[in-house]
């Protein structure tokens, strides 16, 4: 494989020694079949315009890569010149004819090849069984046919298989095109992923603070033990910041080492304890559940208490001191989650942040859908829906 490959590198790169080495043989041919037919009692002897011709069609070897059609029409063409002036060496007549042709089919298409053999070839018979010299022109006609059509053939093979080679080459690369596509995009994913739970985490733990800190500072010079219990929130808070930020940390750098400190996904179960971080921080929040209650897969559990913590946040940053209320509704086949806060929206100065997009993105992924908007009284609303996935049904489908 390796010596086979070796030589068509090398063939490809010295077309030209090719094309001599091949004007070369067709000359040494047609001079060996003159000299089989002089063995064979054809007296005729070599003349001038004989070996001139000759020569010439040999010649068109050399320009057959950049003119193939022309190159074949000429070798033709001189072919039946020979036979029809009878100008010996003319034994080997079709060797340059059948070198083009086996260029041409292996290059073009398969029209132009059957185009290209069945003129060669009935043009060169023709010739051959009303104007050639000899008592057995049906012999040799039959024998110019078959090395003709051999030439054509094979050339069609050759085509054939260059085109086989290059579709599954193509096919190859397209493969490795999708991978790389496949790839990036779980990379893009990922990132997004963790840029989620980044914010999430830092954003939740940072409102909280921001909300003690308020409340410390309100009551510094009124209430100094309830000062200083807001002060240990912050404390508390600020803690469990860093140990989530850390253990995210730990997941990106060595997965096995992380696992065994992370701890379960948060879910609706774990409301009531954001809700009280919350109300210990100052807030007023109500929480209402309409329906019968349903366990819900470990993702849209997750995905729930995300979209109701970011929407606390948002309140507790965005909005004036009011009720927020938070609703969830369980229909018959989707999950309702409204978040509305009674006070006045506060207009902000900063850049929009990324909570309400990764709110979006997360119900998406879930199959469902989030929208958020100012309320007609000032308030401001946030509204999501996720489709319902039982725990055993999520089981099921992951087994199916």
């Amino acid at each position: 494989m390796t010596s086979t490959s070796t030589w068509g590198r090398w063939c490809a790169e010295h077309p030209r020694t090719i094309d001599l080495a091949l004007t070369i043989l067709v000359l040494l041919a047609t001079w060996t079949a003159h000299r089989i037919a002089l063995d064979g009692n054809d007296t005729r002897e070599v003349t001038v315009v004989g070996v001139l011709v000759t020569a010439i069609a040999a010649a068109t070897i050399v320009f057959r890569r950049c003119y193939p059609f022309s190159a074949l029409a000429v070798a033709v063409l001189l072919g039946v010149l020979m036979i029809a002036l009878s100008a010996p060496p003319n034994a080997g007549t079709g060797s340059a004819a059948m070198v083009c042709l086996y260029y041409v089919a292996s290059t073009s298409d398969r029209r132009r090849t059957f185009f290209a053999a069945a003129s060669t070839v009935s043009s060169l018979m023709l010739v051959t069984i009303f104007l050639g010299v000899g008592n057995n022109l049906l012999q040799e006609a039959l024998g110019l046919l078959a090395w003709l059509l051999m030439a054509s053939f094979a050339g069609a093979e050759v085509r054939s298989r260059r085109a086989y080679l290059e579709s599954v080459e193509a096919r190859a690369v397209q493969a490795e095109r999708m991978r790389e596509d496949e790839a990036r995009h779980r990379v893009v994913e990922e990132r997004m992923r963790i840029a989620r739970d980044l914010h999430d985490v830092v954003a939740h733990h940072i409102a909280l603070v921001n909300l003690q800190v308020g409340v410390a500072s309100h009551l510094i010079g009124k209430d100094q033990e309830k000062a200083t219990t807001a002060l240990r929130g912050v404390e508390e808070t600020s803690k469990a910041a860093l140990d989530e930020i850390r253990a995210t940390v730990g997941v990106l750098r060595d997965a096995q080492d992380s696992d065994r400190s992370m701890k379960p996904a948060p879910g609706l179960s774990d409301l009531p304890a954001l809700v009280d971080q919350f109300v210990s921080a100052g807030m007023e929040i109500d929480v209402r559940a309409v329906g019968s209650l349903r366990p819900l897969g470990p993702a849209v559990d997750l995905t729930a208490y995300r979209i109701i913590q970011e929407a606390l946040v948002n309140a507790s940053k965005h909005a004036l001191p009011g009720a927020v209320t938070v609703t969830l509704s369980y229909e018959a086949e989707v999950l309702v989650l409204t978040v509305e806060n009674a006070g006045t929206a506060v207009p902000s100065t900063s850049p929009p942040g990324y909570g309400l997009l990764g709110m979006k993105e997360r119900a998406q992924a879930m199959g469902g859908e989030v929208s958020a908007g100012f309320r007609a009284d000032g308030g401001f609303r946030v509204d999501a829906q996720l489709p319902l996935v039982s725990v055993s049904s999520g089981s099921e489908r992951e087994e199916s």
